[in-house]
């Protein structure tokens, strides 16, 4: 008798642990978020407002819970009240495979009480950093350009609403003929860039229908590519980091560098439009 009451006794205590186990491994029940649009916000000197935000990093009460594409569900794994902080993510010099937060963008924090089951849609603007320092904005829309044209054809600015972006103002028109191959041109003043591998960026708005080179010039004569854009049928945004070319050696601290874009004819009719030329860093 003693035997199977022993026996119970075992197996009642075995019942009990496992449902305390198992309501241990219970997470409480999410809620969701959804970004489902981004905006940029400028102020003067900062140019237009375009962007390329195609991520967003996201934490939880101080806690990294993913990365998500713009548009997806992220899930909010707490109750009641949720501390969230969203950072703008872009594909580093257009590569899909290197995704990263933009640290020239400021991050977006805020409470959100959140209540199990239910998605909540925002719609973020985000800003760029007070210490960002962005040297110039260039949008061909105004007299004055930080370039000068040095290749063997002539760059122009175009005014017509099917050649520019976002279909006013003005942009920068390169083109090609046999006669004339290369297209390029050079930042018209050199200007102080931070050679200790600080992070720096140039951003640029284009449409093209052939590759061209995107690189900077160290004091004067060094040149340096440090990147190829490849064709895009229609306006593209490209975030592209100077900082490996800037600061290989020897570096030019006191001479400063000057961007350069560059273009060998390709194709039977080349057509190369950019417009929103950005450098920054901080």
């Amino acid at each position: 008798m003693n035997r199977y009451l022993l026996y119970f006794l075992t197996f009642f205590g075995f019942l009990i642990t496992f449902s305390c186990k198992k309501d241990s491994l219970k997470s409480p029940t999410a809620s969701f978020l959804v970004v489902d649009k981004v905006s940029l916000k400028t102020t003067s000197g900062q140019g237009v407002n375009s962007h390329k935000i195609t991520d967003i990093w996201y934490y939880v009460d101080g806690q990294f819970k993913g990365t998500f594409p713009v548009g997806s569900v992220m899930p909010i794994v707490t109750e009641n009240n949720a501390n969230i902080t969203l950072f703008a993510g872009i594909k580093n010099n257009g590569i899909t495979a290197t995704r990263l937060p933009y640290e020239f963008y400021k991050q977006i924090s805020f409470n959100q009480t959140v209540e199990a089951g239910k998605t909540y849609t925002i719609s973020p603007e985000f800003e760029y950093n007070s210490n960002a320092i962005i040297y110039y904005a260039q949008d061909f829309s105004s007299s004055g350009s930080q370039f000068s044209s040095v290749g063997d054809s002539a760059t122009v600015i175009v005014t017509s609403p099917s050649q520019t972006y976002g279909g006013t103002g003005g942009s920068l028109f390169m083109g090609m003929s046999d006669a004339k191959p290369t297209a390029k041109i050079v930042q018209s003043t050199p200007y102080f860039l931070p050679t200790g591998g600080e992070t720096i960026y140039l951003e640029l708005d284009y449409k093209c229908n052939q590759s061209f080179v995107v690189g900077v010039i160290g004091g004067g004569s060094d040149e340096r590519e440090a990147l190829t854009i490849n064709p895009s049928d229609d306006w593209n945004k490209i975030y592209i980091q100077l900082t490996g070319v800037v600061s290989r050696q020897p570096t030019y601290g006191s001479q400063g560098y000057q961007v350069f874009i560059r273009a060998t004819k390709q194709v039977n009719s080349p057509q190369i439009y950019l417009d929103n030329i950005k450098l920054i860093f901080q």
